[in-house]
């Protein structure tokens, strides 16, 4: 059995939209039109992908399991047009890349400048998340390449290169708070604190977590929850909270006097970056050149 790519197309636009009408709009189709494609692909599979309920289109368990294949094959496809272009000259192509906050700051924007002024006509789209995130959307193929700090293995992810960069976790607090300027503090001195942390399904709290079991302290106190850095540093900045965040990401507001880093020794913790990408025998043109790119910058003195 072959799927038809405009089935495929039509699938996608109707789980980007969540609703008929929208996916219409997007692939300017009618919404009947979109209707019949979408009953056409769940007749070839004869199971129901949507549920079509008043407020959108919410996909079955069926379509669940069809999402990551489309993804790949929509973007495959893709690629195939990416690499006729770059054989015919045209020099144009798509990337999908994902970062944590940090490799954001201090990788992309020089691994871009010399990307971009070598292939103009390539589009660039920027995920920020963390480990787990990307880790996810790579496996999903909504992301090409990824850097992050270690990822779990993955049967569907490989670990392609070291771009020899690193942060370095540190715990934040307000220049106000009593214990900013004082040197070597101890687990001890931070008993009693309240903190603001990233939920606890989030890869920096979970490392957080790991770094407090394995010092054998009893758990902070978490007050807070946010996914936001800038809600993070907000809240350190403006009140006595406790944070935990890579120095890239507070680096302004430390500047600016707002916040500080903590000598604490026990939490400064240095993540080394890494780049993963799906494991295929293909690799598109795009993400061969921002490989390539990516091995010629080193990190900032």
């Amino acid at each position: 059995m072959s799927l038809d790519p405009r089935h495929l197309r039509a699938f996608l636009a109707v789980v980007d939209a969540g609703s008929l009408g929208r996916a219409a709009e997007a692939l300017h189709l009618s919404e009947p039109a979109v209707s019949r494609i979408v009953k056409r692909l769940e007749a070839q599979l004869h199971v129901q992908l949507f549920e079509r309920r008043t407020t959108g289109m919410e996909l079955t368990s069926f379509g669940q399991a069809l999402l990551p294949y489309a993804n790949l094959l929509n973007t495959e496809a893709l690629h195939a047009v990416d690499e006729i272009n770059a054989l015919r000259g045209l020099d144009r192509g798509s990337l999908r890349i994902g970062a944590v906050a940090s490799a954001a700051i201090m990788i992309l924007p020089s691994v871009l400048e010399g990307l971009l002024a070598r292939w103009p006509g390539l589009q660039v789209q920027i995920t920020e998340a963390v480990e787990d995130r990307l880790a996810a959307a790579l496996v999903s193929n909504t992301l090409d390449v990824v850097i992050s700090g270690a990822i779990a293995d993955d049967n569907d992810i490989v670990k392609v290169t070291e771009p020899r960069f690193s942060d370095r976790y540190s715990v934040i607090a307000s220049t106000t708070h009593p214990l900013t300027g004082r040197q070597n503090l101890s687990m001890r001195d931070l008993a009693g604190m309240q903190w603001v942390m990233p939920p606890e399904d989030a890869a920096p709290r979970r490392l957080f977590h790991a770094v407090i079991e394995e010092l054998g302290v009893p758990p902070p106190v978490i007050r807070v929850e946010t996914r936001s850095p800038a809600a993070i540093k907000s809240l350190v900045a403006g009140s006595q909270f406790l944070g935990w965040l890579p120095e890239p990401l507070f680096a302004a507001e430390q500047a600016a006097g707002l916040i500080a880093p903590l000598a604490v020794k026990e939490l400064s913790l240095a993540r080394r970056f890494y780049v993963y990408r799906r494991r295929q025998t293909f690799v598109a043109p795009p993400v061969l050149r921002f490989l390539e790119e990516l091995r010629s910058v080193g990190p900032p003195a």
